[in-house]
Formats: C-alpha cells, structure tokens, sequence
C-alpha cells in the first residue's frame, strides 16, 4: 500500500513537474488555432514532368507567371542549369527532366510523395508558418513549394518562399538511396534522408535564412560569434516548432541526444578554452559546426553527435532568453554582443 501510495505521489508530482515546465516556456503558450492565415503549396517538381516542350516559350512563361523569381532561384542557384531567359532555360530543364537518372529520381519521388501523402507535412507547415506571422506580422508569409532539387538542396528559402527537395527525403533504407555514390552521399548523410526531418530541415534552413538578415556571421568570426548565431538560429526554430524534439532539431538519435546531455560539461571544458572558443582560425571553427560522422575535434571522442558546436550555441541562446524573458526575436536577433549569452550560460 505504501509502495502504491508513494507511487502515486511521484507520478503527481511529475506530472505537476512536466505541466509546470511546458507552462513556463512562452514558447509553447502560443497559440496560433485562431489564424486564418492561409498557406499555399505547390509542387514544382510535377509541373516541370508536365511541361509541354513543344512550345517552349511558353511553357517558361507559364512557370514564371506560377513561381515568379523562385523559377528563377531553381534555374540558376538550385540546378546550376542555365541563366533565366525563356529562350536557353527551358532548353536547360528539356535536358533535366529526360536525364535518366533525374526520371528514376521524379519516379521515386512521386511514388514516394503522392499529393495525400504531403498533406501532413502542409499541416505542420501551416502551424509553423503561421507562428512566423505571429512572431513577424509585418513580414511576408512564405509559401512552400516542393520540388526535385537534382540532389543539390534538402531546402532552399528566400523570404517569399519555403522550397522543400523532396529528393532528400526518399528514406535512408530506399533501394535508388543506396545507389547513391559514397563518395557523394556517405552513409551518415544518407541516414538523416528521413522524411520526420522534412518540416524541421526546412524550416531550419528558413530560420536561418532570415537570422542572416540581421546577424551576419563569417569565416573570420571567432567561435563564439558562430556558435551564437547558429544558437539563434535553433530557437527560431524552437518558437517556429515548439513541440519537434530537441533530436529531431538537431538531427540526432534518441541516443545521440542522451550522449550530448550526458556529456555537456565535458564539451564545455574543451569548447571553453580561450583560444578555442575566441578563435578564428576557420578549419578549426568548422569541425564544431560541420556535418559530419561525429564532431572531429582532439578531446571529443568518435562516438558524439556531430554539431556540438551548435547544440552548446543553442544551450547559450536558450540560457540567454530565460534569463532575459522580455526580449523578443526580434531583439534577440539583433543583439551582435556574443559575450551576453556566455555570461549566462552555465553548463549542467
């Protein structure tokens, strides 16, 4: 009896522990159900298989009247294929689209995302663009095209526009994935081509897209600066996506994540070295940052997550807003000083 009692009491207060933790993050006390905010989706990648390249012209015409200078960004930044001119870059997508490789790629994308299966990516989409809007009333509320990136883009934002390759997103265990040459794709990015990082990945890329407005960083800034923008990043991504696990964020493993945790004081030792973290030599910078098997620096072993740099920005940027609760996004995105968000962080 006592043991149940006890139980029962413990299992109350976590629950007491867990609703009180969920009501003290702002984060989560947004509510956007009431938006009517409307989101458009389009899926470029089927409108370009439908192109009738028997009037050429036109058919650029019609894509560009459709996508406006997002047609533009896929001909010339996304493919690479030729500048955006009715009379060379229809000729560039005729090449594209009857490439062999790119048609097995389109066949497996449409088989993999028929129009029903997206609709509950559009649901997480909506709920977050509309945080956005929420956050940011006075700046334009992207769309969010799909598309076949010709495996150069997982995402691709401007401000109007959320562009999602589908192409990166067949699945690790897909039988065209595995063909993918390792030299190209190794295996550890062929495992993050999931389709529960599809919303997260893209609405990363767009975070970061709109931080880069206002905080700029580069491959002279030391560490700290980077790993603080990259931190503010993250916590866009939180306000834009509150209930997404920290993992899923991240694009770790359950077990990855449980490492980073485990390990935070560790890493902050190493990262915490004057000359690592006010550094600003950039192929040591980088191993933080990078996409990689593990994180490549000397005191961290083979078997952490990749990006400990962003996920100890990401801890300062966090520290930072509960120790600082009236600042906005806006503010937080403005604030250039990285020292502030050192000053509170305190690693557990």
């Amino acid at each position: 009896m006592c043991k149940v009692r006890y139980l029962l009491i413990f299992t109350m207060a976590l629950g007491i522990l867990t609703f009180s933790s969920c009501e003290n993050d702002p984060l989560k006390k947004v509510d956007v159900s009431e938006s009517k905010l409307e989101v458009k989706f389009s899926r470029l990648d089927k409108d370009i298989w439908a192109i009738d390249f028997q009037n050429p012209v036109a058919a650029s015409q019609q894509l560009y009247q459709k996508y406006g200078s997002f047609y533009c960004d896929y001909m010339e930044l996304i493919l690479q294929a030729a500048p955006c001119r009715p009379d060379s870059n229809i000729l560039a997508l005729e090449g594209f689209v009857s490439h062999p490789n790119m048609t097995d790629l389109q066949n497996r994308i449409q088989q993999k995302f028929p129009d029903s299966n997206l609709e509950s990516f559009n649901g997480e989409f909506t709920e977050a663009i509309r945080r956005w809007n929420h956050y940011f009333p006075d700046s334009i509320a992207p769309e969010v095209v799909y598309m076949n990136s010709g495996l150069n883009f997982s995402a691709f934002s401007t401000d109007s526009v959320i562009s999602v390759g589908l192409d990166f997103f067949l699945g690790p265990n897909d039988s065209l994935v595995k063909l993918f040459p390792p030299d190209i794709f190794p295996q550890y990015f062929k495992d993050d081509m999931r389709e529960d990082y599809l919303v997260v990945n893209a609405m990363k890329d767009f975070c970061w897209a709109q931080c880069n407005k206002q905080d700029h960083t580069t491959s002279k800034s030391d560490l700290l600066s980077i790993i603080v923008h990259q931190g503010k990043v993250m916590y866009m991504l939180d306000a834009m996506l509150p209930e997404a696990a920290d993992s899923t964020k991240m694009n770790w493993s359950a077990s990855q994540m449980e490492w980073a945790q485990a390990n935070e004081v560790r890493v902050w030792k190493e990262l915490a070295n004057q000359q690592v973290l006010f550094g600003t030599e950039h192929n040591k910078n980088k191993k933080w940052i990078d996409f990689a098997p593990f994180t490549r620096v000397e005191a961290i072993p083979q078997d952490s997550p990749p990006q400990l740099g962003i996920w100890m920005g990401w801890n300062m940027v966090r520290a930072y807003m509960k120790a600082n609760p009236d600042v906005t996004l806006h503010q937080l995105l403005a604030e250039k000083d990285a020292k502030k968000f050192l000053n509170v962080y305190k690693p557990k």
